[in-house]
């Protein structure tokens, strides 16, 4: 029946108010007794009684009164379809919210037309009045009833499409802050007054709030400023006790049907009573390890809420999908929210700064291009480094960064070509912008209003964990770059899996070696040149240059250089910095390497590994293998620079050659060769 199926059957208007009239104090009596008897006496053994243990003794004669007011609303004179079903919708989402099962309703509403029915026996001779408040009583009742349970239907639907939604957003987030900021967007969009939290785990073992949706910002904020504990996973201390603590440690999710009422909420209760929490639900995401990594703790306004059916089938799904959508993404560092709230800030108010690093040929050490770099300036106008806020970003953050940083850096190629120095920029494009066709837009158009050509520019496609999800796509949005002239280069190879991976599937100009793996050689020099060596001859073999990045003294770029590589850039050849600075630099710079006389040992080292590669390439052909033996390495060079005939470093090298003649792997070549490294290593720990 729609509504004006109910008012033809004359249970509402002028018909409906003459029966009714005159016995409005009666039925508010049989109301608030009905109430009375039931919460305290039958509701007591029966499964409701669930429902009511979550309340406190204030809340539970709220309760009684409130239901006391709706049945005396329900057999009101002038009610009117259309305020009977809003009354209803509303009430009908709180009984599906805080668990109330459509049964016990249905069994509450039969009894109270019982009571309703003899108090009009009572009160009324038996007549057409009778039997006419009767019927209004009871296809009320039953038109109640009816609001009541489409209201539980609304809640299922509307759990169902967060469900749905979240999942969209589990497959197509491009970082972890995308990922919690739109699950969020989603979790805010279900009935009962949730909010929440996200947290990980910093260095020290604390946990740390990344994001939050709600009033649980407040509650966030309270606990930042110290007017509650913070929340905390350790076993040890009392906050690690509570829920958030017991989820983190067990892996399994944990729920609080009475926020307000348990004791281990004393210290919060204050705040979180004041923001409405009646209930909580603690949610671990673990790895495939099933290590908890991260915690996602919600709150609701209603008792039970997180208890329900519906509700608890739904954290279960969101434990499973988003442990292992956040697992993906944990490359992400920790960045507690306040600090991630002061960059997105600073970014908002147009806070950027751009300086840049220059890239040198390795061959002959003139300027190839620099590549610009983005800096946030805090309040004091001191700079915040990239590694520190870009984590902190979203996809529309770094949108917006790339903008501004391509705006100002075509701004700048203008001023250095006015200035004498014609140059390329290097500007990076973040992984998840492959086939975004609104960054080729913003290319081309800013391109176009500074009047340059796209040769001038090269995107570094940065290093991303996340699987590359439509292949054929970004192929065809790079190679409509490409064509137009802008040069793809991989950012950061060898840093993950997966730049070999794009490296394979992308036709790039040229790769960037990620400068972790350069800085090892302050560890293990062997090992960082051997990078750099096999990194370079991949790339040769696909026919592009190799960059080497983070090449901070004299004999990281010695080496680089003697290893093959194209391209350096680090401190050691310049610091980034501003615009104006660059052809004071370029003026000055005089390039410190000659290949032919390494000055440093890990010049000499990177020498020595090169002819051991080509010494091991001639097992095939002994006679040119004996004849390369008696070729003299870097390492001879090495020793003459520095006056070190009748060292042991001279003396291994002298052996060296003579057993090199037997082939590489030769037990006493090996032996020496290990010696040679080793020696070496020791005069690289002192050049630092």
């Amino acid at each position: 029946m729609e509504i004006h199926d109910w008012d033809s059957a004359n249970i509402y208007g002028a018909a409906a108010a003459d029966s009714l009239r005159g016995i409005e104090q009666a039925i508010r009596g049989v109301a608030e007794a009905f109430s009375n008897e039931f919460y305290e006496t039958l509701a007591r053994a029966h499964p409701i009684a669930d429902v009511i243990s979550r309340l406190s003794p204030e809340e539970f004669d709220h309760l009684k009164s409130r239901q006391a007011e709706y049945l005396g609303m329900l057999l009101a004179p002038d009610l009117t379809a259309e305020s009977h079903a809003t009354q209803a919708h509303r009430a009908g989402t709180t009984h599906a919210l805080v668990g109330v099962a459509p049964t016990w309703l249905i069994e509450s509403y039969a009894l109270f037309q019982h009571r309703i029915h003899a108090m009009l026996r009572d009160l009324l001779p038996l007549s057409e009045r009778r039997e006419r408040t009767q019927r209004v009583v009871d296809l009320r009742a039953l038109y109640d009833l009816r609001e009541q349970l489409t209201s539980y239907d609304a809640v299922s639907r509307g759990v169902a499409s967060v469900l749905a939604s979240v999942d969209r957003h589990v497959l197509s987030a491009a970082n972890l802050s995308d990922l919690v900021r739109e699950v969020f967007a989603s979790l805010a969009e279900l009935d009962g007054d949730v909010s929440g939290f996200f947290g990980r785990a910093d260095a020290q073992g604390d946990l740390q709030f990344e994001a939050t949706f709600g009033v649980a910002d407040r509650y966030y904020q309270a606990m930042e400023s110290g007017v509650i504990p913070k929340i905390s996973i350790a076993p040890n201390v009392p906050a690690g006790q509570g829920p958030s603590g017991r989820a983190w440690r067990t892996g399994h999710v944990v729920v609080s049907n009475a926020w307000m009422l348990e004791p281990d909420r004393a210290p919060w209760r204050s705040v979180g009573g004041e923001l409405g929490f009646r209930s909580s639900a603690a949610i671990p995401l673990s790895d495939e390890s099933g290590r908890t990594v991260a915690l996602i703790t919600l709150y609701s306004g209603f008792p039970g809420f997180f208890s329900t059916n519906r509700i608890g089938k739904f954290l279960g799904h969101l434990h499973h999908v988003l442990s292992r959508a956040v697992a993906l993404r944990m490359h992400a560092p920790v960045i507690p929210l306040l600090e991630r709230q002061t960059y997105r800030g600073l970014l908002e108010a147009q806070r950027v700064a751009v300086l840049y690093q220059p890239i040198v040929s390795l061959k002959h050490g003139e300027l190839v291009k620099v590549e610009a770099l983005a800096r946030l300036l805090d309040d004091d106008d001191d700079l915040i480094p990239a590694e520190r806020f870009l984590p902190a970003f979203g996809e529309a953050d770094l949108r917006e960064l790339f903008e501004r940083v391509l705006g100002r850096a075509c701004s700048d190629l203008r001023t250095l070509e006015r200035g004498g120095i014609r140059t390329r920029v290097s500007i990076n494009i973040p992984a998840q912008a492959l086939g975004d066709t609104r960054y080729r837009a913003m290319l081309l158009d800013t391109l176009g209003a500074h009047g340059l050509d796209a040769q001038r520019v090269t995107l570094e496609v940065l290093e991303t964990s996340e699987d590359t999800t439509d292949v054929s796509k970004h192929q065809g949005f790079l190679a409509s770059l490409r064509d137009l002239g802008v040069e793809i280069e991989q950012d950061d190879l060898g840093s993950a899996h997966s730049s070999l991976v794009r490296l394979d599937q992308y036709p790039f100009d040229g790769v960037k070696i990620d400068q972790a793996l350069v800085r090892g050689a302050t560890r293990n020099p062997q090992r960082a040149l051997e990078f750099i060596l096999y990194l370079s001859r991949l790339a040769h073999a696909l026919s592009i240059p190799a960059t080497v990045e983070g090449l901070e003294h004299p004999g990281m770029i010695e080496a680089a250089a003697l290893l093959g590589a194209d391209r350096g850039q680090g401190y050691g050849i310049a610091m980034p910095m501003p615009a104006s600075e660059l052809a004071a630099w370029h003026k000055a710079y005089r390039y410190p390497v000659d290949v032919r006389a390494p000055r440093t040992a890990l010049g000499a080292m990177a020498g020595y590994l090169l002819w051991d590669l080509q010494l091991s390439e001639l097992a095939r052909w002994p006679n040119l293998r004996d004849e390369f033996a008696q070729h003299t390495s870097a390492v001879e060079r090495f020793v003459e620079e520095r006056s070190l005939h009748g060292t042991p470093l001279d003396e291994h090298l002298r052996r060296a050659h003579e057993h090199a003649r037997n082939g590489s792997h030769d037990a006493l070549y090996k032996q020496t060769r290990l010696a040679i490294i080793d020696a070496l290593r020791v005069y690289c720990l002192t050049e630092r």
